[in-house]
């Protein structure tokens, strides 16, 4: 069956946790859906009480000022944990939920371009930062499910804008090797990636060399920044405002401007806050400079500096070896990062013919058509991931053993020797974590494999062979072996 571009496409989502986006592939290339004239949507939702309906987007943020406690912003940073609870009125609802809402007004507001039963996707591609733990990842997919969406696959965010890059400058003949870098900040976190890209007439090859980062790093984390300087400087007490919904109203109206001024500083020396009664009585009137910026941000900045020379260091690259730089993300718009970024790997390096805010989504479009077969290309493409973090087990102190160590090539395989903590004991549970804390249960749990029949014996003298495999495509295989109870289990776990 012809792949139709118009009314059956693969599209890809870029689920942001400021902002996202949406694009599809068009049988020759990629492109961007701007259902209000914009190509991205604000990850924002609000609940209007009076009308007891959501609304997404700018206008959800717009009434959010107004109505703080109606608005949830930010919901991908709590993806990590879906029992948390996010309260509009006496409702409540999981991340899982609100993302499935933002992915579900996204999709449809692309439907309402098309007449009505005319449009519907036959593949979709979401997207999360590579530092996403397994529990992330499953939330994730759950939420594109939740929202109807026919979940092809997910990628991380680096490499979709890696494929966005390769894809869309490949051709029949080419013949190239290169090192690139993908500086991903965004609203909430920082992806740092290192690619090896490969082209002859055969094949197309991503290979990652190195990852780093910081999930909680982003946009946000500015924004807050620049609030509490805001603040401090203008002498604000909002302490003083006995009514909690006006110092609410006040800090979000405050925020507003925060946004629009570190947005405005990417292309000016200064901008204008003017916020009038942030509480009774006390308005806000100034210019801020982007020099008073770049000082608040000098935390932020070094922490980002030193990613970057960690990621380059364990990945044995030298800032000599890039030879482009990719930024991805709204935040990496900052002028202050293209500064970092040419003092760190070089000068001239910036590739700035693909779009920052746009590239994820067109890059996960890419994927989609790969993954259904719609891709219009006969080379391979082979993407050669690493370990984002640990994997291992919990030993029965309750601490993390690791049997594979992050930023490690796949396929990868360790075996290690265990023994039995209890005199005659017959069943064992595996506990199987990801992540990089000393303790087990400070990480991400990604599943247990349970062993019976063991043949009795002393504590400490039956020994049991544990080894982790991890394949290309971020399958774990866990198989728990005891040789004199002729005992072999296998547990197959997805990362994502």
């Amino acid at each position: 069956m012809p792949y139709d571009s118009q009314n059956r496409p693969v599209i890809g989502i870029d689920l942001g946790t400021t902002f996202s986006s949406i694009s599809f592939w068009t049988g020759q290339g990629v492109q961007t859906y701007s259902p209000r004239g914009s190509n991205v949507f604000q990850s924002v939702v609000y609940f209007d009480e009076r009308s007891k309906e959501f609304i997404y987007d700018t206008v959800a943020f717009n009434s959010g000022i107004f109505e703080p406690s109606n608005v949830c912003i930010g919901v991908k940073r709590l993806m990590d944990n879906k029992d948390i609870k996010i309260k509009f009125g006496d409702r409540q609802f999981s991340p899982i939920d609100i993302s499935a809402m933002i992915l579900k007004y996204m999709y449809k507001s692309v439907q309402d371009m098309f007449p009505e039963g005319v449009y519907n996707a036959s593949g979709v591609v979401v997207t999360v930062p590579y530092y996403f733990k397994a529990n992330q990842l499953e939330n994730t997919s759950q939420a594109a499910k939740k929202a109807g969406l026919n979940l092809v696959g997910i990628i991380q965010e680096p490499i979709a804008a890696a494929l966005a890059y390769g894809c869309l400058h490949s051709s029949d003949n080419i013949k190239r090797e290169e090192t690139i870098l993908i500086f991903d900040l965004g609203g909430g976190t920082f992806d740092l990636t290192i690619f090896r890209v490969k082209e002859d007439s055969e094949n197309l090859i991503f290979e990652v060399l190195g990852i780093g980062g910081d999930d909680r790093l982003g946009g946000m984390d500015f924004d807050n920044a620049l609030l509490k300087h805001i603040i401090q400087a203008e002498g604000i007490d909002f302490q003083s405002e006995s009514n909690e919904r006006l110092r609410k109203r006040g800090k979000q109206a405050l925020m507003a401007e925060a946004i629009k001024a570190k947005e405005t500083l990417s292309f000016t020396d200064s901008a204008y806050m003017a916020v009038l009664n942030v509480i009774p009585g006390v308005n806000v009137d100034r210019n801020f400079t982007r020099d008073e910026f770049q000082e608040i941000m000098e935390g932020y900045y070094e922490r980002i500096r030193n990613i970057i020379k960690n990621t380059l260091n364990r990945a044995n690259v030298t800032p000599e070896d890039i030879n482009k730089v990719i930024k991805v993300g709204g935040s990496s718009k900052i002028p202050m990062f293209d500064s970092l970024l040419n003092d760190i790997v070089g000068k001239g390096k910036i590739y700035s013919d693909i779009d920052p805010s746009l590239c994820v989504s067109q890059g996960a479009a890419i994927y989609a058509a790969y993954l259904t077969s719609n891709l219009n290309t006969r080379k391979k493409i082979i993407i050669i991931p690493v370990t984002a973090h640990a994997l291992g087990v919990e030993d029965a102190k309750g601490k993390f053993v690791v049997l594979i160590h992050e930023n490690r090539k796949t396929p990868a395989r360790k075996t290690l020797t265990f023994y039995t903590d209890q005199d005659n004991c017959t069943d064992v549970d595996v506990q199987v974590y990801q992540g990089n804390r000393r303790i087990a249960k400070e990480n991400a749990h990604i599943g247990t494999v349970h062993v019976s029949g063991l043949i009795p014996a002393p504590k400490r003298t039956l020994e049991i062979n544990i080894t982790f495999e991890v394949k290309e495509n971020q399958i774990v295989i866990v198989t728990v072996a005891q040789k004199e109870s002729k005992i072999k289990k296998t547990e197959v776990l997805r990362l994502y």
